[in-house]
C-alpha cells in the first residue's frame, strides 16, 4: 500500500517537473533577446570639427592697413608689410615696414604757412621684433568649424623718418591672430612707434605715435 502511494506521489512530482520546465522554457524562447550594444553604445552622431592648423611652416608674409596717430599731427592711413618667422610655437622675429603721410599739425592750424615745418610729413618706419604667443587658443566660426587663436606681444627696436630726420624708434604692442586655413591668416594689431623729437618746443622730447591695423597673411 505504501509503495503504491509513494509511486502516485513520484508521478505527480515528475509531472509537475516537466510542466514548469516546459513552461520556464516556453518564456525564455518569448522573452526578446538581450542587446546590449544599444545599452552601452548608443551610436551616437560624432561632431565633425574642421580645425585650421599651421602645418609645418615657419615663415608668414602679409601686408596691413590700418590708422597711425601721429603725436601732434592727427590720424593718418597707414599701410605697409611685415614678415614672421616662427622660432618655435611659443616665440617668433617680426621684421615690419610701414608708411603714412601725416597731415596738419596744431602750429599749422593756428599759423597757416607756418615755415619751420618741412614739406616732407611722409612718415616712413620699419623695425624688427621679437613676439611672445602669450594665449594660444581656438574659435568658434559655427558649431562645427573651429579655427586657432593666438594673442601676442611684440617689443622691438628700428628706425622712423619723419620731418627730415631719422629717429632711432622703440617699439612694442599687442595683437590677435586668427588661422582661417592652414596657409591664410588675419591679424589686428596695436602698438606703440616711440621715439625722440625736438617738433614743436625746440626741446628734445619723447613723442608716442599709435597704430591700429588689420593684417592678411600667407604661411609658406
Amino acid at each position: 500500500m505504501d509503495n503504491w502511494i509513494q509511486r502516485i506521489f513520484l508521478n505527480i512530482a515528475l509531472i509537475a517537473s516537466i510542466a514548469v520546465f516546459g513552461f520556464v522554457q516556453a518564456a525564455e524562447e518569448k522573452a526578446p533577446a538581450n542587446e546590449p550594444n544599444k545599452i552601452y553604445d548608443p551610436e551616437l552622431e560624432r561632431q565633425q570639427i574642421n580645425e585650421a592648423l599651421i602645418d609645418d611652416e615657419d615663415f608668414e608674409v602679409g601686408v596691413f592697413f590700418g590708422s597711425l596717430a601721429i603725436e601732434d599731427f592727427g590720424a593718418s592711413e597707414l599701410y605697409g608689410i611685415r614678415f614672421n618667422y616662427f622660432i618655435n610655437e611659443d616665440f617668433f622675429l617680426q621684421a615690419s615696414a610701414g608708411s603714412a603721410k601725416a597731415g596738419l599739425s596744431s602750429a599749422e592750424e593756428l599759423f597757416p604757412g607756418n615755415a619751420v615745418i618741412s614739406n616732407d610729413k611722409d612718415f616712413q618706419y620699419y623695425d624688427i621684433n621679437l613676439g611672445w604667443n602669450i594665449l594660444p587658443g581656438e574659435a568658434f566660426w559655427r558649431d562645427d568649424v573651429a579655427i586657432n587663436t593666438s594673442f601676442y606681444f611684440v617689443i622691438g627696436a628700428g628706425n622712423t623718418s619723419f620731418l627730415d630726420n631719422k629717429e632711432f624708434t622703440f617699439v612694442y604692442g599687442a595683437g590677435y591672430r586668427a588661422l582661417i586655413n592652414d596657409w591664410l591668416a588675419f591679424s589686428v594689431d596695436t602698438r606703440n612707434h616711440q621715439f625722440n623729437t625736438e617738433y614743436p618746443v625746440g626741446e628734445v622730447k619723447a613723442t608716442h605715435n599709435l597704430e591700429f591695423s588689420f593684417s592678411l597673411s600667407v604661411f609658406f
